[in-house]
C-alpha cells in the first residue's frame, strides 16, 4: 500500500497522542492468530500472553477473528478516526457506522457460514447486530488487553517520545526516513512492506503516525470523510523491555544480556538508533562526544546491526533487520 504526499500533507503530518485501544485490540487479534506470533514468536512471554488468551476467549471471538484476520486489513469500521483515545468512545463509533459504510468495509470478507447469523447479516450492512459486536469487543479487551495496557501504553509512549524528539532536531523527512525498513519513504511516496497492491488518495490532510504494541508490520488506513490517513506500525520496544509483557525479572535479566553482549553505551544505542537519528543526536543522547558516538556505531556496523548513510551534511544510523531481532530478544 501506497500514499503519495503532497506539500499540505507533509505540514500536517504529526504522532498520535496515546495508544489507540482499537489500533490495539484489533492487532492483538491478528497476532493471536499467527501460528509464528508475528514478530515476538521469539519472546517467551508473549507466548504466555497468546496461551492464556487463547485459553479464556469466549464463543463470541470468533466473529472478531473473523473481522481481523492476520493476512487481510482490518475493516476500516474498526479503526474510527483519531483522537478516540479510549476504549468507550471507540465502541461508540463502531455502534454508529452507517449500513452502507459497513458493508463497503466487509465487501471482500470471507463467507461466514459457521457465523451466528447476527455477525454473517454484517457483511450484508445490517446493523442489528452491532450492538453484540460491541460486546464481543469489550469482552475480548477485557480479557486480552485489561492486564497489560500499561505495558503497552508504556511502550507507545516511549516510542512517541523519541520520534517526537526526531521530528524536532530533523523534521518530517527525518521522522518518514526513521520508519524504515518495513516503511520506505522516497519523497513524496511513503509506501508499506505489507503485500497489500492500492494507493491511498490524498487531499492535503495530512498523515498521522500511530505507533502500535502488537502490530507486526505497518498498515495504512484509509481516512474517514474529511479525516487524516494514519499509518499503524510497530512501536519500538525498548531494550530494558524487551519481552513487552514478561515480569519485572524476566525484563532485567534480558536488558543485562544485552548490555553484557554489547556493552551497556552499545546497547542504549542500539536501542535508540530504533527509531534512525543522526550521530550528533545520538551523542547528545548518550551523553559522549560525536567521536565516541563514531566509534561505537563503526562497531555496531561492522557486526551488521545498524546501517549509515549520508543526507546531505548529516550522518543518519538506523537499525538492520538483524539489529531489530536483537534488540527485540
Amino acid at each position: 500500500m501506497r500514499i503519495e504526499l503532497t506539500v499540505p500533507d507533509l505540514i500536517r503530518v504529526g504522532l498520535a497522542a496515546a495508544a489507540d485501544p482499537m489500533g490495539e485490540l484489533t492487532a492483538s487479534l491478528q497476532v493471536l492468530q499467527r501460528r509464528d506470533g508475528g514478530r515476538n514468536a521469539a519472546s517467551a512471554a508473549f507466548n504466555r500472553w497468546r496461551h492464556r488468551v487463547w485459553q479464556g476467549l469466549p464463543e463470541s471471538a470468533s466473529v472478531l477473528m473473523w473481522l481481523c484476520r492476520p493476512d487481510a486489513p482490518v475493516p476500516a469500521f474498526l479503526l474510527p478516526a483519531a483522537g478516540r483515545y479510549d476504549l468507550e468512545s471507540g465502541l461508540a463509533a463502531v455502534l454508529d457506522v452507517e449500513p452502507v459504510a459497513l458493508k463497503t468495509a466487509l465487501r471482500t470478507a470471507p463467507a461466514g457460514r459457521d457465523l451466528p447469523a447476527w455477525a454473517a447479516a454484517l457483511a450484508d450492512g445490517d446493523p442489528a447486530g452491532l450492538p453484540r459486536l460491541a460486546q464481543a469487543l469489550q469482552d475480548y479487551h477485557d480479557l486480552a488487553l485489561t492486564s497489560c495496557w500499561d505495558v503497552v501504553c508504556a511502550q507507545v509512549d516511549a516510542d512517541l517520545g523519541m520520534r517526537t524528539q526526531v521530528l524536532l532536531h530533523g523534521g518530517v523527512d527525518a521522522l518518514l526516513t526513521g520508519l524504515r525498513p518495513k516503511v520506505r519513504w522516497a519523497a513524496p511516496v511513503l509506501e508499506t512492506d505489507d503485500r497489500i497492491a492500492g494507493t491511498l488518495p490524498s487531499e492535503g490532510t495530512g498523515l498521522l503516525l500511530v505507533p502500535t504494541y502488537f502490530s507486526v508490520g505497518p498498515a495504512l488506513v484509509p481516512p474517514f470523510p474529511g479525516g487524516t490517513p494514519r499509518l499503524h506500525y510497530p512501536c519500538v520496544r525498548q531494550v530494558t523491555h524487551p519481552a513487552g509483557l514478561a515480569g519485572p525479572s524476566a525484563r532485567k535479566a534480558s536488558g543485562n544480556a544485552l548490555a553484557d553482549l554489547l556493552g551497556p553505551t552499545r546497547a542504549t544505542a542500539l536501542a535508540t538508533l530504533a527509531v534512525g537519528c543522526s550521530t550528533s543526536e545520538l551523542a547528545a543522547r548518550l551523553g559522549v562526544t560525536p567521536s565516541a558516538v563514531s566509534k561505537h556505531t563503526a562497531v555496531l556496523r561492522r557486526a551488521g546491526l545498524i546501517i549509515t548513510h549520508r543526507e546531505r551534511n548529516t550522518v543518519l544510523h538506523s537499525l538492520t533487520p538483524l539489529g531489530s531481532a536483537l534488540l527485540e530478544g
